[in-house]
């Protein structure tokens, strides 16, 4: 067995890199808060192929694309530098690897029928006819350290079906990549489990960007009116029962007491003939699969303590509560690790995510590995925040006090600023009373958006915490091979606290039967905000040579307390008339 830096493949560690691959190696169960530049990718991959012995997999879990990407890369390089093939599969959902039924707008659990029906599969049957070159497709797949999904499903087609081709290729893994649905989703982490032939304890697991697993929307579901009125539309049927539920105020729902399980059931047999008939005819839709698919899921998941069915805005979710119950299973694994470089304050998710009492975890934080004075934290004392009472007592002059200050800091800055804003319709409010570069609306824009915003001309750039562009992007340009962030100012109009709904009445009860009084305003409203701004702050310095002020643009200092000491410490309270000074004064020293 070889020693964890053994397996790294770069000439030098980065500051700090050493000492945290030796740490990921050492620990069973760790959370570890990284800030950006220390290269966590690599060092975990590093830390878990020291500790992995024969026949256990290490299983990584993404949330993005992107993330999945960087790992197949290092996977590649470590594979290259110590002249051993891994196995690495990179999975994506069943849907996502079809060439049959490729960007087809349909819905996951309609894609899977439409799978099921779709009988003269020709990539079904090519892969039937292939198993027995699966076992040598796997070895020279290993040897070749692919570099991307493309080129894996490229290989993967020409034996068949791309995803039975990728759930054989299981059987003879290393290391897998995949989506956070896959161990955490209650019926894909069985299945997924069987296919890879371990229990639980014989894999290996890393969560990366783990501070998402505070929000579980990726696992729950949405039913709306519009959907069941087409629904009507498809089969002759009375749903009369079914629009009754939409009837009323927010309130949390029982199925069983709303509808009968045969009436499901009998919708369920009918959406699936609909998906048949228009199979048949080139089209691939059925709403009324869709409204009995949804209402199956309440039924079956009705017991579950974890799970709320509740009316909310006159729609009907389907939504998990608390994120320990979902990662409870994952705690029997060999090696847990979670990583991100925004798990601040750590104890707060050590609580949520039920890692502390008797399953404590290990805790492990690095500082900034960027010179100090290259970013400048500055803060106001009075005068500005998006709180509900100040909107309510200046309404527009609220707006236009925000973008006339934003226009100054901005003609302060060297270089582009970048304004992150709590809310789509704060950011729209603003953007009445300043011209600004806005965060597209649609993909289809964000070619344009990016090519407008690399110009080497400075602008002001309007985004939203927590939007896509808030986190895992860079906003950088390359010069001679070297990147060089183009933001010279970041801007946080407005602490981005969760919008106060129904849906968090009923989870901050729970919250607070379970954690304490009190408890559910930190865990669901605080830990939240935090994490936003600290992946808002992280897109302007992306390297050693990049500086940039930081803004907050929000008076309620008290709140600073939950930030990392990085930013505690460096943070200066001034007036509010003399923070375009300060970031003048900033950027005229650099």
């Amino acid at each position: 067995m070889l020693l964890p830096m053994s397996y790294f493949p770069y000439k030098t560690p980065r500051p700090f890199q050493d000492e945290l691959i030796s740490r990921i190696f050492q620990s069973e169960k760790l959370v570890c808060d990284i800030p950006t530049g220390v290269g966590k990718s690599v060092s975990a991959l590093c830390g878990f192929l020291a500790d992995r012995d024969e026949g256990e997999r290490i299983i990584v879990l993404t949330r993005t694309k992107t993330q999945a990407k960087i790992f197949l890369k290092e996977m590649a390089m470590i594979s290259k530098h110590i002249k051993r093939p891994f196995m690495t599969v990179p999975l994506r959902s069943k849907q996502d690897s079809c060439p049959a039924f490729k960007n087809d707008e349909v819905g996951y659990e309609e894609f899977l029928q439409l799978c099921k029906l779709n009988t003269g599969c020709l990539y079904r049957m090519r892969f039937n006819e292939n198993l027995d070159k699966i076992e040598g497709a796997a070895r020279e797949i290993a040897h070749s350290s692919l570099t991307s999904y493309q080129s894996l499903i490229g290989k993967a087609a020409s034996l068949g079906c791309p995803y039975l081709v990728l759930q054989r290729l299981l059987n003879y893994s290393d290391v897998v990549i995949a989506s956070y649905l896959y161990l955490l989703h209650p019926f894909l982490r069985g299945m997924f489990l069987d296919r890879i032939g371990k229990d639980m304890d014989e894999i290996l697991i890393i969560i990366d960007e783990a501070h998402n697993l505070q929000n579980l929307d990726i696992l729950g579901r949405t039913l709306g009116r519009k959907t069941l009125d087409l629904a009507c539309r498809e089969i002759n049927y009375d749903f009369s029962n079914i629009y009754a539920i939409f009837e009323g105020d927010d309130s949390e729902l029982d199925i069983s007491d709303l509808l009968d399980r045969r009436e499901v059931a009998f919708l369920y047999d009918r959406g699936v003939e609909v998906l048949e008939r228009r199979l048949k005819r080139g089209r691939k839709v059925s709403y009324t699969y869709r409204v009995a698919s949804f209402l199956d899921s309440a039924f079956r998941l009705r017991r579950e303590r974890n799970w709320i069915f509740f009316r909310q805005d006159g729609r009907l979710l389907l939504k998990p509560v608390f994120p320990s119950d979902i990662l409870n299973p994952l705690k029997e694994a060999k090696k847990l690790l979670l990583m991100s470089g925004t798990l601040s304050p750590p104890e707060g998710y050590l609580t949520l995510y039920g890692l502390n009492g008797e399953t404590a975890c290990e805790t492990f934080s690095l500082p900034n590995i960027f010179p100090k004075e290259n970013c400048r934290y500055l803060g106001i004392k009075h005068g500005l925040n998006t709180g509900i009472g100040l909107r309510k007592k200046l309404k527009e002059t609220l707006w236009q006090a925000y973008a006339a200050e934003i226009e100054k800091i901005y003609k302060s800055s060297s270089k582009t600023t970048l304004v992150f804003f709590p809310s789509y319709d704060i950011m729209t409010e603003v953007g009445n009373y300043i011209d600004a570069l806005k965060e597209p609306s649609s993909s289809s824009s964000t070619d344009v958006f990016w090519d407008e915003l690399r110009d080497h001309e400075k602008k002001i750039v309007f985004a939203v915490s927590g939007g896509k562009l808030s986190e895992g992007v860079e906003y950088t340009v390359e010069n001679d091979g070297v990147k060089e962030s183009v933001v010279g100012t970041v801007i946080i109009a407005g602490f981005p606290f969760p919008v106060p709904d129904f849906e968090m009445e009923i989870k901050g009860r729970m919250y607070d039967g379970r954690f304490g009084f009190g408890k559910s305003f930190q865990l669901l409203s605080v830990l939240p905000m935090v994490t936003k701004v600290l992946q808002c702050i992280g897109r302007a310095i992306r390297s050693e040579k990049d500086r940039a002020a930081v803004v907050f643009l929000d008076d309620r200092v008290d709140y600073f307390r939950y930030f990392p000491e990085d930013v505690r410490y460096e943070l200066e309270i001034v007036d509010q008339r003399d923070i375009h000074l300060e970031v003048g004064r900033f950027h005229s020293n650099g």
